[in-house]
């Protein structure tokens, strides 16, 4: 450890109207020898403090922002920490000083205690002085800004035998001096601009003399981030337009500029540069903040002579010289986590290295304070209020979190991703409503997950979590792949046939929903009936007549990949049949029943025997007249009663309500109400809207006169219980831009 950090130097501050003093004098500091194996002891200034200077005995480092700034003093020894009155404060870089501003005086508090406060009253300069702006301090010194005869110029104010004393720094004729930097002890740098061309020069000055001993050629559009001297060179980082941040190299006397371009984007500002030995050090602070990643994050070295070069520390908060040859930085190393460090020429190889001098205990990785993991097992979104909850809290807020979840058999993935990082907020919240991206409700069936958190600034590894369940939704009517929601089977002129999910339609009123392809060659057959859950499995089935008259049965599988099984013959003769439809258990067994109606008008009933090589037992017949009807819609139970219901619309557009009574049969109709000749059919897909009731759905389709394109319009009239009044008004529920048959 370096000798001023091992020592211990007695120091009580107290609050006077002129600033900092320290009451009595200290011995000056004196060498210790470090122990054999010395412990790293904690840092004591709060997380996310910045270093703005350091001396033998102390650093200063300032926290928060606006009125909420807050200046503290750390003694290396002990680092005992001494929170400094209000007030503006600033460092001189390499020294224990430590400038109070009140107005026009600054005090110049030697935070050692080695020697007295010294005072400058820039009103003592007298009423012909330019207006004084604080730009820095080197040593004793400061170097102030102002006008004189409307040029700008730098000035260097100390005292000197007693007297404040302004020194201007001498400019060619035709030229102003402009920003300043910091460039080492007894230095520092200005730009210098021509008031008659678009030249500029950086000028290094002598802060004793108050002379440029120096000058290079600077580009005329480039920004200068941080200047620096070493013993045989000067380096600074600039901002060209094109190709991007750099640093420059150029021995000095020469105008010899080496560039050396960075990992940047251009215009980038805030980039500093530290002088170390013949090496130069190089950062932008506030990596362990950032929302992006950048090389420029990590304390990089470089040889001045050689261009050797090298990464030290992850990221700094703050990077200032030590006053005894050295750097102190506020930051972190992921392998020794966030602290304090001073990075010094090492005896052994000469090169720079880093060494925690304290340590605050914080990791520099990314970690997990708490965590809420996805679900193993089995998970019912239905039970678990539609939401499945997930997420991390971590020790940063700049993180990216993410949840992928992955359903086995289809491989469809769905990304839940936080809101964008927001400072001070680690908690990031990942829950799943049960939808894909495109608004599908996600399958049952076997999921695997990862939940991943990366951070932001591209420091350390990735947080990552996997895991597997399955997913399980109750059965409902009308859904053929397995998720929970009604779909409406679709078939195309060529055959194909496919189905939409209405939900997915829902919450996509003005997009082309996803089909679900299921297969071709269904052109074979001139009816197709959803005939809801006839096997007793759980999953909705289909019945197919082809033109010959033979009926044909898709028992349900319930998965998105392959919703039917193959197909099985139950028999023919079904052409005698004008009407088929399914969907109502009738009789109370838990199995969905098929109706039909012949050309006479007789309505027949086909009791689901839950027998897929034999579905059917043999038809029974129940009414007649029902010729008066041109579209029959078995609707599960829609009022409470014993069974099954069933809507039937007559040609003039009333639709009619038969409730069933639980053995097969039906009670006498009601009046449900007209006008019903809008849709161009009626389908009952049960449960639409969630509430528990079953509900129809009315399909209009409208061509476009300009190009013949085909929409169709779901409207879907939610349930009431209600015998006498079973539908609301109708509600929109989505678009298809096809004209397919749909069942």
């Amino acid at each position: 450890m370096n000798r001023t950090l091992a020592t211990t130097v007695a120091l009580v501050l107290a609050v006077t109207a002129g600033g900092l003093t320290a009451p009595a004098l200290a011995a000056a500091p004196q060498a210790t020898a470090p122990a054999a194996a010395e412990a790293v002891l904690p840092l004591t200034v709060p997380a996310g403090s910045e270093l703005l200077s350091a001396g033998g005995t102390g650093m200063l480092t300032r926290t928060g922002t606006g009125s909420g700034v807050v200046h503290r003093w750390t003694r290396h020894a002990d680092g005992v920490t001494t929170t400094l009155p209000a007030g503006t404060h600033w460092g001189s870089p390499g020294t224990d000083l430590v400038v109070t501003q009140a107005g026009t005086v600054y005090t110049l508090t030697d935070m050692s205690g080695v020697a007295e406060p010294v005072v400058i009253d820039t009103a003592d300069l007298g009423p012909q002085a330019p207006r004084y702006t604080l730009r820095q301090v080197v040593g004793s010194t400061l170097v102030m800004s102002g006008q004189v005869d409307g040029v700008d110029r730098h000035h260097l104010v100390s005292v000197q035998a007693g007297k404040v004393v302004s020194l201007a720094v001498p400019l060619p004729q035709g030229w102003d001096s402009w920003r300043d930097y910091v460039t080492g002890p007894g230095t520092f740098a200005v730009i210098l601009r021509s008031l008659d061309t678009p030249s500029r020069r950086l000028g290094i000055v002598d802060v004793t003399t108050g002379e440029i001993v120096e000058s290079y050629p600077l580009p005329t559009s480039a920004g200068i981030d941080s200047v620096t001297l070493t013993p045989t060179h000067l380096a600074w980082l600039e901002n060209p337009a094109s190709p991007g941040k750099q640093l420059i190299v150029v021995p000095r006397g020469t105008d010899q500029l080496q560039p050396v371009p960075l990992d940047w984007p251009p215009f980038t500002n805030d980039t500093v540069l530290r002088p170390l030995g013949d090496w130069m050090a190089y950062t932008r602070p506030g990596g362990d903040t950032a929302l992006f990643p950048s090389t420029l994050h990590r304390v990089t070295v470089r040889s001045a002579k050689t261009g050797e070069s090298f990464p030290l520390l992850d990221h700094v908060t703050s990077l200032v010289p030590d006053g005894d040859g050295g750097l102190l930085a506020v930051g972190g190393t992921l392998a020794q986590g966030e602290g304090l460090y001073r990075i010094a020429l090492d005896a052994a190889t000469g090169k720079p290295a880093a060494t925690l001098v304290r340590a605050s205990g914080l990791p520099t990785a990314l970690t997990v304070v708490k965590e809420t993991l996805p679900p193993t097992g089995t998970f019912d979104f239905d039970r678990a209020g539609g939401t499945m909850r997930a997420g991390w809290t971590l020790s940063r807020y700049n993180a990216k979190v993410s949840l992928a979840l992955t359903h086995t058999a289809s491989g469809r993935t769905m990304w839940v991703r936080s809101p964008l990082p927001r400072a001070g907020v680690t908690d990031f919240p990942l829950g799943w409503d049960g939808r894909y991206e495109d608004g599908l409700p996600a399958y049952s069936g076997a999921y695997t997950w990862t939940m991943r958190a990366k951070p932001a600034n591209g420091i350390g590894p990735a947080i990552e979590r996997t895991g597997t369940f399955t997913l399980t939704r109750p059965y409902h009517p009308h859904d053929f792949d397995g998720n929970g929601s009604p779909d409406v089977l679709s078939r195309s002129e060529n055959g194909h046939l496919g189905s939409y999910d209405l939900k997915q339609l829902w919450v996509l009123p003005s997009q082309q929903p996803q089909q679900l392809p299921i297969g071709g060659g269904w052109n074979t057959y001139d009816r197709i009936a959803a005939a809801g859950d006839v096997a007793g499995a759980r999953n909705d089935d289909v019945v197919a007549r082809d033109r010959s008259g033979v009926l044909w049965f898709y028992e349900g599988k319930g998965t998105p990949k392959a919703p039917f099984a193959p197909r099985t013959q139950v028999g023919g003769g079904w052409q005698v049949y004008d009407k088929l439809t399914g969907g109502s258990d009738l009789t109370g067994d838990g199995r969905a029943d098929l109706l039909a109606t012949d050309r006479s008008g007789a309505l027949w009933f086909y009791r689901a025997t839950g027998d897929t090589r034999a579905p059917f037992a043999p038809r029974k017949k129940i009414g007649t007249g029902w010729q008066v009807y041109n579209q029959l819609v078995a609707t599960g139970n829609l009022a409470g009663a014993a069974a099954g219901d069933l809507v039937a619309r007559d040609r003039d557009g009333v639709l009619w309500l038969y409730l069933g009574k639980g053995d097969g049969n039906f009670t006498a109709r009601t009046r449900v109400g007209g006008g019903w000749q809008q849709y161009q059919q009626i389908l009952g897909l049960g449960d639409v809207d969630g509430d528990g009731l079953n509900d129809i759905v009315g399909e209009q389709v409208l061509l476009d006169p300009a190009d013949g394109t085909a929409q169709t319009t779901f409207l879907y009239h939610p349930g009431t219980a209600q015998r006498t009044a079973p539908f609301t008004a109708s509600r929109h529920t989505g678009h298809l831009w096809s004209d397919e048959e749909l069942y």
